[in-house]
């Protein structure tokens, strides 16, 4: 069993944390970039992907339109007046609209976006880290 001293290998405590600083700084930074990295990458490999779902999501909505002429045209069709089938249609799509509005709103209400345990955990580690070096400086 060795005992440890304030100036094994002839480096002082305080050189020994300032040096645990600047690489857990260090790390943290690399960390980061990495991340940003992996983002990076993980985009530009999804762009083709994003960019024929964004296609196929305009001309969904296209053919919805489209659906709905169908429909307004269908009730002409039945010997409801013109105007009196875009009318119900219309009416039809904004009590939908109204009714998804609200579905939403009631949704989102109880969302929080703070990240909340990512923010804990992070506290939790500062908190060890200045007790790890308290407990070091007290020694």
């Amino acid at each position: 069993m060795s005992n440890y001293t304030a100036t094994d290998n002839g480096r002082s405590l305080g050189s020994i944390i300032k040096d645990l600083t600047a690489d857990i700084s260090n790390l943290v930074r690399s960390e980061i970039e990495l991340f940003k990295l992996e983002m990076k990458q993980s985009a530009t490999r999804a762009g083709g992907g994003i960019a024929f779902l964004v296609i196929a999501l305009f001309l969904a909505l296209v053919a919805l339109a489209f659906l709905f002429v169908t429909i307004t045209l269908g009730l002409v069709a039945l010997g409801v007046p013109a105007w009196l089938s875009a009318l119900i249609v219309t009416v039809v799509l904004f009590i939908a609209a109204g009714i998804f509005a609200m579905l939403g709103k009631k949704k989102l209400e109880g969302t929080n976006f703070v990240p909340t345990e990512a923010i804990e955990h992070v506290k939790g580690d500062i908190d060890s880290l200045k007790s790890d070096v308290a407990r070091v400086r007290s020694r």
